[in-house]
């Protein structure tokens, strides 16, 4: 079903259209995004563009900036729930996917998935990133959430981020130190840059014990999280010195049922969703989490996933490369 926008916004759609045929990018109208993402739920966009490179990430967000619309990066849809409503704007599919590897120096695409970029690394005896196969989105989204596990954390590994202030329209080489980092968070979530790329410097070891390491990684996660149900990753952060899971279940939370989400039974900190779900279910669940365990325990958890596109009260659909992330 086509979305209802408001005449300003359908004018600047038609601007979008216009710019996008003069320059030869395709533009699709009234995309589903649900099944785009790990939870699958959620509405529609209003335009969506794909794009399979860097130069071309940077011309899909100029030509949003051109027709004065909002634009957001879609990575591999982990650690996001959108909106039953939608999106508003233009969402850009983030296919640019290169990895190259010099010594213990790897460039990695922002759009490139955590899992194909371990598996390289593996292969060529590179250790450091191992964690990053428990993490389901892109690197960019890794790099804008500083994704971890097992102990592990993007600002570990970063060495420099290529990003693209929107603003300005200019190119910035930012060094770890200037990405500031910290749990589940960097620069990238607070401003108008999107991850366009990263450098990592692993350090060299056996394939073989890398990928026993990451066989390991796995094989915990496939044992201790709800990997058969639909679901967008951890749903809080940890609170200093605890974790979210062992508070939602002590609150006695597990198995919390709002409509077609509830809190999953083998891990507290995942909501899992049926099939043809409501993302404002999920939303319920969550919301009564936190207030159950603030209530109880006296602890006020906060949202790891993201809440993005148009919830009425908050659009949070910013040009940033969020895992629609994930992470």
């Amino acid at each position: 079903m086509p979305v209802s926008t408001d005449g300003r916004l359908a004018g600047r759609l038609a601007v979008l259209d216009r710019l996008a045929e003069e320059r030869g990018i395709r533009i699709e109208h009234d995309v589903v995004l649900a099944p785009l993402t790990t939870l699958r739920v959620g509405g529609v966009a209003d335009r969506m563009t794909m794009v399979g490179s860097t130069p071309e990430l940077v011309d899909a967000l100029g030509l949003a900036r051109d027709a004065g619309i909002r634009a957001g990066v879609l990575g591999k849809g982990s650690d996001m729930v959108v909106a039953d409503a939608g999106v508003r704007g233009l969402v850009i599919r983030n296919r640019a996917d290169g990895i190259a590897i010099d010594g213990s120096l790897v460039l990695a695409e922002s759009g490139a998935a955590m899992a194909t970029l371990v598996k390289r690394c593996t292969t060529s005896g590179l250790a450091g990133i191992e964690f990053g196969i428990s993490i389901p989105g892109s690197v960019g989204g890794a790099v804008w959430a500083n994704a971890g596990a097992h102990g592990g954390e993007m600002k570990d590994v970063v060495v420099s981020v290529d990003a693209w202030e929107t603003e300005n329209e200019a190119r910035l080489a930012l060094a770890n130190v200037d990405c500031d980092f910290a749990y589940r968070d960097s620069r990238f979530k607070r401003g108008h840059e999107i991850v366009l790329a990263t450098v990592l410097r692993l350090t060299a070891g056996d394939s073989g014990e890398i990928a026993s390491r990451v066989a390991a990684h796995q094989e915990q996660r496939r044992a201790t999280q709800p990997l058969a149900h639909q679901n967008a990753g951890s749903v809080f952060r940890n609170p200093p010195g605890d974790h979210a899971g062992r508070l939602i279940d002590e609150a006695g939370l597990k198995g919390h049922r709002v409509g077609s989400a509830e809190v999953s039974t083998l891990h507290a900190n995942f909501i899992v969703v049926d099939r043809g779900g409501r993302a404002a279910d999920v939303r319920a669940v969550g919301d009564h989490v936190r207030s159950v365990v603030a209530e109880r325990l006296g602890v006020e958890l906060a949202y790891e996933i993201e809440f993005v596109g148009d919830w009425g009260w908050d659009d949070r659909w910013a040009t940033a490369t969020t895992e629609m992330a994930g992470t």
